[in-house]
């Protein structure tokens, strides 16, 4: 259950939707302690149930000298479960959380349960867990079934567990003795109601509206519900008292706000389902005629068969009254609303105190055009309101959107959850300023996690390695020293050295690649440069018949004129022969020499 009353009555703890525990005093009405766990947002606290430990501890027969001492009441404590599978015990006399106990399961604790023994027994998933609040450990767990278990309720040798069946355990052999079915849906609180000749089993669920009566003798063979009451809505909280002569009052707040009373003696099996006896409702005078406004009725225990003790308001603000069991059908309690508590709202009204401006302030925008030293009868231009709030803006271009200079809230938010996506948007960014302001604010406590975020970081892929090393550069510069007073360095860094030389090594083997391929290409082009286009020949032959305007293309060789004359005119005519001849041949020559002889004019 997420609220409870003490044993006693003086107290009532509630958990609220944001994860806080509050404990009211119910004589006076007012919030007597209000805590919140350090790991409220990760795992918050989903059920409480109220334990005193002098009462196990004290009990047996206790020595003649503790008979004669006077024992001084104590303050119970609180067990609250979490979604976590540890378990708090919260002390009511220190305002603060006792010790705890972990069940090493991660499992979420849905309900709780103490027998008279000091036992505590809770429902994580499908199993039962078995704590020892002495020892401060897990004592067993088993296997409840293939649905979740949503309540439990221990009793002295037996256990009861339900879902949408209800199983009743020996707690001794660890089986099912007996098997109560007919809720629709999950079962949310589990009361027991002892009789002088018998005992009973009431149960609500979670969407039904009618609260079913077992009965847990062991010799009774039918498994269906000896008496149903019925609700206007889901119940959501019940109480019990069973007088001298057996009459059984139950008390049921239902999720509307209502509470709704029944008396019955359970006796026998009811063919149909039982109506309220008493119904109250609590609303709020709005001042409108024929309008109210309902206050919710959170819960409700009975001072005695009758008289009922009802907290309502609202998580904020609670006030518990005692309210007399009538024969009326409907009781409407009209009380003033929860924030004013029997304030007036001219007090509430007075609280605010209104800004003082002075009678010589002066608006100066477009619209005044004289100085105010000018101004003449101390009459003060009107200024129409926009004008003034374009005075209280600042200056900015427009559609520039707010800049951030550091994310560490969301960083550290990050690193809290070991949320990937709040992780992914914090450290991936380019800006080395956000990145350097970042990490002037951050702690000391979140280095070491932060690290190893940064290392998974350098591991991935190109983009995520430089990011983790522009968050590494700037860390190890900032904070250098509180890394070097650090004893486990060389773990730290391990990872991310080794990761970076690889980088290093494999960027260095590219750079000599690019070189060696910078100087060789440049080579391939001078070395084309150099060899050109082909020529058609290195020598050209024309004939001698050939135009005058061509002959000084030729190309002359001169001969020594020591060469022997006889050996020239041989040679001039086998070479005039030869040129006859492959003139007409049509050779596939592409040129000739033409010798020319200096004395051949004399000839």
């Amino acid at each position: 259950m997420a609220q409870q009353f003490s044993g006693d009555g003086k107290y009532f703890a509630q958990i609220t939707s944001d994860g806080k525990l509050k404990v009211w005093n119910t004589l006076s009405s007012s919030l007597e302690q209000e805590f919140t766990p350090d790991f409220h947002l990760t795992t918050p606290c989903t059920c409480l149930h109220f334990w005193n430990p002098r009462e196990a501890l004290n009990k047996g027969s206790p020595s003649p000298k503790k008979k004669k001492r006077k024992e001084e009441p104590t303050l119970p404590n609180i067990i609250l479960g979490t979604t976590s599978g540890i378990v708090l015990i919260y002390s009511i006399a220190k305002a603060n959380v006792e010790y705890t106990v972990d069940s090493s399961t991660g499992s979420q604790v849905n309900c709780l349960s103490v027998n008279s023994n000091g036992i505590l027994y809770s429902g994580a998933d499908q199993n039962i867990l078995e704590w020892n609040l002495k020892k401060k450990e897990i004592q067993s767990q088993w296997k409840a079934g293939n649905e979740t278990v949503t309540a439990i309720l221990a009793l002295s040798t037996n256990l009861l567990t339900a879902s949408k069946n209800i199983k009743l355990w020996d707690l001794d052999k660890r089986e099912v003795l007996k098997t109560f079915t007919g809720h629709s849906t999950d079962v949310v609180t589990l009361q027991y109601v002892d009789l002088p000749n018998d005992s009973y089993l009431l149960s609500g669920s979670k969407a039904d509206r009618m609260l079913s009566v077992w009965k847990l003798s062991s010799e009774e063979k039918h498994k269906n519900a000896v008496c149903n009451y019925l609700m206007e809505d889901a119940v959501y909280s019940v109480a019990i008292d069973v007088a001298e002569d057996g009459l059984t009052s139950v008390a049921a707040t239902n999720r509307s706000g209502a509470l709704h009373i029944f008396q019955h003696k359970l006796n026998g099996k009811c063919d149909k389902p039982l109506k309220p006896k008493m119904t109250i409702r609590v609303v709020s005078d709005t001042g409108q005629s024929e309008q109210v406004a309902p206050i919710r009725i959170f819960g409700a225990r009975f001072l005695d068969s009758e008289t009922v003790c009802l907290g309502h308001g609202s998580e904020v603000i609670l006030t518990f009254e005692n309210v007399q069991i009538t024969s009326k059908r409907v009781e409407v309690l009209i009380r003033a609303e929860p924030h004013l508590s029997g304030k007036s709202k001219e007090a509430q009204v007075s609280k605010m105190k209104k800004a003082l401006i002075s009678e010589e302030v002066n608006y100066i925008s477009n619209h005044t055009t004289a100085l105010p030293g000018k101004r003449k009868g101390g009459v003060q231009a009107e200024i129409p309101m926009e004008q003034r709030l374009e005075n209280l803006t600042l200056t900015k271009p427009e559609g520039a959107a707010p800049r951030v200079n550091n994310v560490a809230q969301l960083l550290l938010q990050g690193l809290h959850s070991k949320d990937r996506n709040i992780l992914r948007a914090a450290l991936c960014r380019k800006d080395e300023e956000i990145i350097r302001n970042t990490v002037k604010r951050l702690p000391i406590a979140v280095f070491e996690t932060l690290v190893k975020e940064l290392a998974l970081l350098v591991h991935g892929k190109t983009i995520q390695s430089r990011f983790g090393a522009l968050w590494l550069k700037h860390l190890a510069q900032v904070h250098s020293g509180v890394f070097v007073s650090n004893p486990n360095l060389p773990d730290l860094f391990s990872g991310v050295l080794g990761s970076i030389g690889s980088r290093i090594n494999t960027q260095t083997a590219l750079c000599r690649l690019k070189g060696k391929l910078e100087l060789l290409v440049p080579q391939v082009g001078i070395n084309k440069e150099i060899e050109g286009p082909e020529d058609d020949g290195v020598l050209i032959f024309n004939d001698k018949d050939s135009s005058d305007s061509e002959s000084e293309e030729e190309m002359q060789i001169e001969i020594p004129s020591d060469s022997e004359p006889e050996n020239w005119e041989e040679d001039e005519e086998d070479s005039g022969e030869e040129k006859m001849a492959n003139g007409n041949s049509g050779s596939d020559s592409e040129g000739s020499v033409v010798l020319v002889d200096d004395d051949s004019d004399s000839d």
